[in-house]
């Protein structure tokens, strides 16, 4: 399984927008990795995680073709992870054949109810509803894709929808589990991952350094506590590929800074463009 992190920073980008606190002037001095972009990911080439506004310079960025892409799967409602109105631009006159090769969102029932806010208010294509579909899933409800066993899990995110985490299984059976916008994991997600032997791990690591342990996102110190527990679980052992991502500005560390912080936990620090295959 390979996994392209097109974008790894948090809602506001890193730096962010419209900010000029000292993390923010730091990474513009830096450059480099410390650009980051809002979160998407690409698993084999063809399964989309999340939909953000940043998608189109993606898809400039690393010269990919997502007139490809059949499959998108949605964290939750949030515009840095999905940006609704962009899907306008997979249908006529915006793109050509996208009803040939119909692509398929799956997101909770507030995604759902954001796509269809979409064709209803803005939609201005001529065949939108043939070039894109979506289909609602839930927590703890496995579905099939070609290539792919997907099962959300529940996430602590935004208690007003129901956010997920996935854990992604390919046709080799090998098992990645992607874990941004949440906080450290609900009692009955830690069940469903109970004899789940796991080949890779991505976390999010929104906080940093920030002491607070657990609020929709989790920093090192709640990342530690996730990783003990997969480990005394046997759902990681010490070689298992443990990334961490969805970095924000609050969470004080530059790239270089995270690796040294995490040099002895042996974590992976994404950043835009990385390619890990496992």
């Amino acid at each position: 399984m390979k996994v392209h992190y097109l974008g790894t920073a948090a809602a506001e980008g890193w730096p962010a927008l419209f900010c000029s606190c000292e993390n923010c002037k730091r990474a513009r001095k830096a450059k480099g990795k410390n650009y980051r972009s809002r979160p998407q990911a690409l698993i084999d080439g063809n399964l989309m995680v999340d939909f953000g506004p940043d998608t189109f310079y993606h898809m400039m960025k690393y010269d990919l073709d997502f007139s490809e892409i059949q499959h998108v799967i949605l964290t939750h409602s949030h515009t840095d992870h999905f940006y609704a109105t962009d899907l306008i631009l997979r249908a006529f006159p915006y793109a050509y054949f996208g009803d040939q090769r119909k692509m398929t969102v799956y997101g909770n029932e507030k995604c759902h109810w954001m796509f269809l806010r979409t064709l209803e208010v803005e939609d201005d294509s001529a065949n939108m509803r043939d070039c894109v579909g979506f289909e609602e899933i839930h927590a703890f409800g496995s579905f099939q894709i070609p290539g792919y066993e997907i099962t959300p899990l529940r996430a602590v995110h935004d208690p007003k929808e129901e956010c997920v985490i996935y854990l992604i299984k390919d046709r080799l059976g090998k098992k990645l589990l992607f874990a941004n916008d949440t906080g450290i994991f609900p009692e009955d997600t830690w069940e469903a991952l109970e004899g789940v032997k796991l080949d890779c791990v991505s976390l999010d690591c929104t906080l940093g350094n920030d002491p607070v342990m657990d609020c929709g996102h989790m920093g090192l110190r709640a990342v530690r506590s996730v990783v003990d527990r997969l480990g005394k679980m046997g759902c990681i052992s010490q070689s298992t590929p443990v990334v961490l991502t969805h970095f924000s500005h609050n969470g004080n560390l530059l790239h270089e800074e995270l690796e040294a912080e995490t040099k002895e936990d042996g974590f992976i620090i994404a950043y835009d463009g990385m390619l890990l295959e496992f």
